[in-house]
């Protein structure tokens, strides 16, 4: 027996970690004022049509009893573009973040399985750049809650509607195609890239342009690119945005670069990437801004798989900490009684265990060393005789004889 391709196990370790990567970026999400919400894992074939061509055919697909077309859900962003129209009352902005398991039948490699989870937070409801100025402050936030500096990672940014412009201007044939090309630049080379320009008709004079525009790195240069309404909104747009992260002290994180296209259609502005320095990993997030349901949005994902590669590099991939542990240990049956109140009490506090197995006190003291516990409550005859029990510290083998209120003091 053989686990699937593309999945994984999670052993106790390794469910401590990803707990661990959970909880950071679920405190950054509260912190920010952002709600959890979560959908069905299994949604209709339909809803995911609206995403583009390459999502549907990543799908893993079934039909039901009565006939019906259901996909294992790939993402979480349509969901959430139909629990809003289901919910139109809601109050804006809405500010939602989910952590969504999701599955995607596609070729395994480093960074990318069939199954994973990946946090989303979106914020909807009005198009003002102080909203993608805040969705790029959580990433941010979230990278420097897993002990990471500006050193190891930044912030790619650039905005659909300078680049559409930009191809629209060159009289580009194929503008969709190549937008799909620039996207993938980053992972061929530039004779590789030229090649494939070249299949998509595009001539030696707009390939020339098309490298001196993916080179630009300030907003006043591109100014000098786009000439129509629709690209000086978007510098517009861009200029306001990198307004508000250097009044938000984000400004370092972050750089233009115009060569991100983000593989979606539905991106309508601003979009973005959190990418390691040193680019070994493919990116660590990204996302956008967006319409649902005629309701402006921006937000982003953020894949398990990857980011705990980057962190195990960096070394700074952790166990979610736990509570002090307990460890009771009962020398005969009489002690069984008080020991299982002893540690009702307890479980309020702190994490406790007991020994089911019946071992002798050598090797249940032992267990508890094994197990990580950090203290061990003696109990038998005579601790239950004198109504007092042994704790005894485990790191340093100190023992002291307390009554079980005093005990309980001590973890509370």
């Amino acid at each position: 027996m053989e686990r699937v391709k593309g999945t994984r196990d999670w052993y106790p370790e390794d469910k401590a970690k990803q707990n661990y990567i959970f909880n950071v970026w679920t405190s950054v999400a509260k912190s920010f004022g952002y709600k959890e919400v979560e959908g069905p894992i299994l949604e209709s074939e339909e809803l995911y049509k609206q995403s583009g061509e390459e999502i549907p055919e990543q799908t893993y697909q079934l039909t039901d009893k009565s006939g019906r077309k259901l996909v294992l859900r790939p993402e979480l962003t349509p969901t959430i573009a139909r629990m809003i129209q289901q919910k139109k009352e809601l109050k804006k902005p809405i500010k939602w973040f989910s952590i969504p398991r999701c599955f995607r039948y596609e070729s395994p490699q480093s960074g990318r399985l069939r199954e994973f989870y990946q946090f989303n937070l979106d914020c909807l409801g009005f198009s003002n750049m102080k909203a993608d100025a805040e969705i790029i402050a959580t990433a941010i936030e979230i990278m420097k809650k897993f002990n990471l500096s500006k050193k190891d990672f930044y912030i790619r940014i650039s905005n659909r509607k300078i680049i559409s412009s930009f191809l629209k201007n060159i009289n580009l044939s194929y503008q969709q195609e190549v937008s799909r090309l620039i996207d993938k630049k980053d992972k061929l080379s530039l004779n590789d890239f030229k090649s494939a320009l070249k299949e998509c008709n595009v001539n030696e004079l707009q390939i020339k342009q098309i490298l001196k525009f993916l080179d630009i790195s300030s907003v006043d240069e591109i100014k000098k690119y786009v000439n129509d309404e629709q690209g000086s909104k978007g510098v517009e747009e861009l200029s306001s945005l990198f307004y508000y992260l250097k009044k938000y002290n984000l400004s370092s994180y972050c750089k233009i670069d115009l060569s991100i296209m983000r593989g979606f259609d539905y991106y309508t502005s601003t979009i973005f990437e959190v990418f390691d320095s040193s680019k070994e990993f493919r990116a660590i997030a990204g996302g956008g801004r967006y319409d649902v349901a005629g309701i402006p949005g921006i937000g982003y994902g953020m894949g398990d798989v990857v980011l705990e590669l980057f962190l195990a590099k960096k070394k700074k991939l952790k166990q979610q900490e736990e509570k002090s542990k307990v460890y009771i240990i009962t020398l005969d049956e009489s002690s069984l009684k008080a020991s299982y109140e002893i540690a009702s009490k307890l479980r309020e506090f702190t994490t406790v265990e007991a020994d089911i197995m019946d071992k002798n006190l050598t090797k249940q003291l032992t267990y508890a060393n094994e197990i990580g516990s950090e203290y061990s409550i003696i109990i038998g005859k005579d601790e239950l005789n004198k109504k007092k029990f042994k704790l005894k510290e485990m790191k340093t083998g100190k023992e002291q004889l307390l009554t079980e209120e005093q005990i309980i003091k001590k973890f509370v």
